[in-house]
């Protein structure tokens, strides 16, 4: 995938990710700065970044050593995810294109 097209892919993931959450709420009201919020979604998008560089446009090999080194860091506390109600209703309520027949 072209490297352009995974940085902007990994900002809609990073920004997803923390729209309408608890970190934008907490922002909100004023329990973290908007330096610290706009640090954090940096952060979270060159990670996001990085992951899916390895995942998209790196060999086999180098994925594989990368996920062995997250894998060191699996949160084996936290619930299992499930699919988020909130990005499922963007996209049943955006109106999509219809094929010419």
């Amino acid at each position: 995938m072209n490297d352009d097209t995974v940085k902007k892919l990994a900002l809609m993931i990073a920004a997803n990710c923390t729209r309408n959450s608890v970190l934008e709420e907490a922002e909100q009201a004023n329990a973290i700065s908007q330096e610290q919020m706009t640090q954090f979604n940096h952060q979270m998008s060159n990670r996001i970044y990085t992951f899916l560089t390895y995942l998209l446009n790196k060999p086999a090999e180098e994925y594989s050593v990368m996920i062995k080194e997250l894998s060191k860091n699996y949160p084996e506390a936290w619930a299992l995810p499930d699919l988020d109600q909130n990005l499922i209703n963007a996209v049943t309520q955006s109106s999509l294109p219809t094929l010419p027949h």
